[in-house]
């Protein structure tokens, strides 16, 4: 058994508010924290750009030991949940730590060899899912790679955006607090507007995984754009860019100066939304290369602004940008998604085809989201099988004439 108290003698002791962050996913650190007092939320970022909760921790629990043993980059983000006391452990404590209490080691094993057997269960299935998908490329079953979409140049909103009047409820501000942050490009300080994660609750979930929360839109605060540089990134993707990208953004940033007016309204406005998004759009394109996986997370959530304001054409627009994008990422991207992610992607890959009429294309996707066995989500498996026995359904009836 961990003695805490010999602990606290041995290492840094601190305090952290509601809300508060102790570390983004890809962060750099040299730490790791054992919960004294509270509880903290475990957060991955999905392939949608949600950040999903997938574990609670509590006080005697204990995060940030990868970093701590390996000097790798933050596998999840991590944030209290309610006012939260815990130890921390670095490298000058570490061996010390150890030595006295030799029961953590054990656990920290523990839970390493749990990762590492959980890893190869997914890559096990992955490898499975990859050679079905070789097999039915050879029977010509499966949709080409799509070529790269095209990426949005010149002006910062493409043709047929409009102004829209509508403006933040008031619901929103429980749910929000401000705070200053650094730009990782231009290095200096601005003003955001931070989530209450430990105050949102999960209504539901679309059938394209768009989170719906009561009294409160989190899309309208998910990207944050410095003022000074116009850097513009995912709240928590925000400090996780390139230094070889840094000076392209900075001279971008100079050419958007005069084309645009940056304001941040209290009540927000979408307008100002939407602006946030196409600053981003145009921060991603700045890379070589741009990740399309990116693209796409950026364009989706543009085809949920637009669904509601009511504008059909841009919702339409939007809608096959991020089809294009998630189609790239996922058959020309690096892919080291899970299981449950697959499902995930394959799923919102279904809708959007839905969405644009591409029928066949859907009911590959959904069924491609069906996992029988392999570490699959049962919740995911009967949605998807839910689609595709209603999307059989309506062709089976539209082909008879019903």
């Amino acid at each position: 058994m961990v003695d805490i108290a010999a602990l606290a003698r041995l290492g840094g002791v601190k305090k952290y508010a509601a809300d508060e962050v102790f570390f983004n996913f890809g962060d750099r650190g040299k730490e790791m924290f054992i919960i004294l007092k509270g509880r903290v939320g475990v957060y991955i970022n999905s392939f949608d750009g949600f950040q999903t909760k997938v574990a609670e921790l509590k006080a005697g629990d204990f995060f940030g030991e990868m970093s701590l043993l390996e000097g790798l980059p933050r596998s999840a983000t991590i944030s209290s949940l309610e006012e939260t006391v815990v130890l921390i452990i670095n490298d000058a404590n570490f061996e010390q730590v150890i030595a006295q209490q030799p029961s953590l080691a054990l656990r920290i094993m523990k839970g390493m060899s749990n990762r590492v057997r959980q890893q190869n269960e997914e890559l096990s299935f992955l490898k499975r899912g990859s050679k079905q998908h070789d097999e039915e490329a050879l029977e010509g079953e499966v949709t080409a790679a799509p070529a790269a979409p095209v990426a949005l140049s010149g002006a910062i909103f493409p043709p047929g955006h409009k102004s829209y009047p509508v403006m933040a409820p008031q619901t929103h501000e429980p749910y929000l607090f401000d705070r200053d942050t650094d730009c990782p490009v231009c290095e200096k300080k601005f003003p955001v507007r931070m989530m209450r994660s430990s105050k949102m609750r999960l209504e539901r979930v679309d059938p394209d995984m768009r989170q719906r929360f009561e009294e409160f839109e989190p899309v309208w605060y998910n990207i944050w754009v410095c003022p000074h540089c116009l850097y513009a990134n995912f709240n928590f993707e925000f400090k996780q860019i390139s230094d070889a990208l840094k000076p392209k953004i900075i001279e971008h940033g100079k050419t958007l100066k005069s084309k645009i007016n940056l304001t941040d309204s209290k009540p927000r406005k979408i307008d100002e939304v939407f602006l946030s998004y196409y600053l981003a759009l145009q921060t991603a394109q700045q890379a070589a290369k741009p990740d399309s996986g990116k693209l796409a997370k950026l364009w989706i959530r543009l085809s949920w602004l637009y669904s509601d304001v009511g504008d059909e054409e841009m919702y339409e627009y939007t809608s096959r940008e991020a089809l294009a994008n998630f189609k790239d990422s996922f058959f020309n991207g690096r892919r080291d998604t899970s299981v449950e992610q697959d499902q995930r992607l394959n799923l919102v890959l279904g809708e959007l085809s839905l969405r644009l009429g591409e029928k066949e294309e859907a009911m590959k996707f959904f069924r491609d989201a069906i996992v029988r066995k392999g570490g699959g989500n049962n919740v995911l498996n009967k949605q998807a099988e839910d689609r595709l026995s209603e999307l059989r359904k309506a062709v089976t009836e539209n082909e008879s004439g019903v």
